[in-house]
């Protein structure tokens, strides 16, 4: 089995994923999202590129049976019903409906694992469910970053890097330099996944922006076992097939409980300079970290269409 990991949108854009597994990963918030909506028994999903596009798709159903949501630069998109907070999407406002998506980077993501021969979507929330889906489909994997505004997106890797993790774990996998340098991230913050609150640039935005809630919400690990999965040009609910060994933390089947946890963010201590001190294992130490006997790194798999595999 062969693992990559496309840490940008630019890294994903030439993939050859026709036979692959693809699972497009967008921590804050679309992927979170979309894990909620399902959670909440919405019927699809249907992740679209921009506003008009949703508009138009909206048209096609009856009133009442879809609804629009998203946003641009993080904040709701006007005459939208739902932006992309997860802590919207209850059962009360999403079930038995449609949810035409569009989000700055989280609906590209999800459309180019549409381009794949299995397709999935991870967040934090359920990556461990995820990662008991992609051991059962049987084919090689790509994990497709959101990232934020094209650049890396540090969340995303982590989440990815967890994922990659436990496939590789349970499995005699090849890994590409990009999915070692994943699981080397995913392995530091596996315990302090709190601390990406204020190391991460984008969750830092979200919270200025006033949605620290939001942020809480996303960075809280394996709590539902829903595997929302790409079906033709919609994201449908789904369950885990089986989950890998040795998997942490409490899970609820079929639920996602982002609201009832939430909690007030702890602000950061700030070295003058804005930037937040890091306790623990530096990040000089997180290639390290990746080295797991057995496994292939340093010459791993070559990504999905490199000339040179």
């Amino acid at each position: 089995m062969r693992v990559h990991v496309a840490l940008t949108p630019a890294d994903a854009s030439g993939l050859a994923l026709a036979g692959w597994a693809a699972i497009a990963v967008d921590v804050l918030r679309a992927t979170t999202t979309v894990v909620a909506a399902c959670a909440a028994g919405c019927v699809r999903i249907i992740p679209v590129s921009d506003s008009g596009a949703a508009r138009e798709r909206a048209a096609l159903f009856t009133a009442g049976e879809v609804l629009m949501a998203g946003e641009r630069g993080g904040e709701p998109i006007p005459g939208f019903h739902l932006g992309n907070s997860p802590l919207e999407f209850t059962p009360e406002r999403v079930r038995g409906r449609t949810i035409l998506l569009t989000t700055t980077n989280g609906t590209a993501a999800m459309l180019g694992a549409g381009s794949a021969g299995a397709g999935a979507v991870a967040a934090l929330t359920n990556v461990s469910a995820v990662a008991g889906w992609a051991l059962a489909q049987g084919r090689d994997l790509a994990v497709l970053c959101s990232g934020d505004d094209g650049s890396f997106s540090l969340e995303d890797a982590v989440c990815a890097g967890l994922l990659v993790s436990d496939v590789a774990s349970a499995s005699h996998a090849e890994l590409s330099d990009a999915a070692v340098a994943a699981v080397g991230l995913g392995r530091y913050y596996a315990t302090r996944i709190g601390d990406l609150r204020h190391a991460s640039r984008w969750a830092r935005r979200l919270a200025r922006k006033g949605h620290s809630a939001d942020v809480d919400a996303c960075l809280r690990r394996d709590v539902t076992d829903m595997v929302p999965v790409v079906e033709a040009d919609a994201i449908v609910p789904g369950l885990a097939a089986s989950a890998p060994p040795g998997t942490e933390g409490p899970r609820q089947t079929a639920s996602c409980d982002v609201i009832g946890a939430v909690r007030a963010p702890t602000p950061p201590a700030q070295f003058p300079e804005g930037s937040p001190p890091t306790a623990g294992p530096q990040p000089r130490d997180v290639l390290r970290l990746a080295v797991r006997p057995g496994a292939r790194f340093g010459r791993g798999a070559k990504p999905p269409g490199d000339p040179s595999r």
